[in-house]
């Protein structure tokens, strides 16, 4: 594919997209970005089947097999980097939708921060669909994030033996331990689908509870206990908190489950292979 022609009316940033079997969404999300920023890369994660996009503005890049997520945002940042002289970078996911001036209202929130005198590592909106809202000097979901070039060279690649869970913390925490600020963009909301939901009553109400696919929960333990090894001493409220909300899921999914069974044996499959200190894919499932 040619490189797409820079326009001087789109802010310099290239947004970066890791796919994995996309559906439809992808296409309306890759519409979206293009009044937003200068150009769309597209990670094709090893997906056995793909959607035709055709779009001037968008290149795809394609994985031979599924190297999880943390590989795909690599792979996208560094043809990014190659296709134009952005000053930052959009991740976002396939499952996200972002409205009409929200990369602007990154930059601007950035600048201001700039212009304060902070050290922005990164900007994220204050609001995510279904999530607690934003914290700043938190980690942040990674769909929805402003990284500016200066950041992904000071604090390099994002960690591909983490393969998917945790990704995101691990990153906002290196940027925090190099001095760089997790900055929150307020009033802006990311439109986000974080596994399936269901309807489940505890005390009289009705809760949505959020399950993952169950491979997923074998991640999330092992991921967790290598990023408490690797950042929980200088990060100790960051470090309980992932304690608690963990077991506090878990206990849900064992409660009120139908397959509570099988994502509980992933999980402590999980937590085996975190205290052996395993990373990397595992070899019977994909990431």
């Amino acid at each position: 594919m040619t490189e797409p022609e820079p326009d001087e009316d789109r802010p310099c940033v290239v947004a970066v997209v890791p796919a994995y079997e996309p559906g439809p969404n992808l296409r309306e999300l890759v519409d979206s970005l293009t009044a937003q920023v200068a150009c769309t890369v597209v990670v094709d994660d090893g997906s056995p089947t793909w959607p035709h996009i055709p779009d001037e503005a968008v290149v795809v890049v394609r994985h031979d097999n599924n190297r999880g997520i943390a590989a795909a945002l690599n792979t996208g940042i560094r043809e990014a980097l190659t296709l134009s002289d952005a000053v930052a970078v959009f991740t976002v996911d396939q499952d996200s939708q972002v409205s009409a001036g929200f990369v602007q209202r990154l930059l601007d929130t950035w600048h201001d921060a700039e212009s304060a005198g902070v050290r922005v590592g990164l900007v994220a909106p204050v609001h995510v669909t279904g999530q607690p809202d934003q914290r700043p000097g938190r980690p942040p979901i990674q769909s929805g994030q402003l990284i500016p070039v200066a950041t992904l060279r000071r604090v390099g690649d994002f960690a591909e033996p983490l393969v998917i869970d945790g990704v995101d913390d691990d990153y906002a925490l290196r940027c925090l331990d190099a001095g760089l600020a997790v900055v929150i963009a307020p009033g802006i909301t990311l439109s986000h689908r974080l596994g399936d939901t269901h309807d489940v009553t505890i005390a009289g109400r009705s809760v949505a509870l959020t399950r993952s696919a169950p491979f997923r929960y074998y991640y999330l333990t092992r991921n967790r206990l290598w990023l408490i090894r690797r950042h929980g001493r200088r990060h100790p409220g960051w470090a309980a908190g992932q304690v608690i909300g963990v077991t506090g899921h878990l206990g849900l999914v064992i409660a009120f489950d139908r397959e509570r069974g099988l994502r509980v044996r992933e999980a402590w499959r999980g937590v085996r292979d975190g205290l052996r200190g395993r990373t990397g894919p595992r070899e019977d499932i994909r990431p």
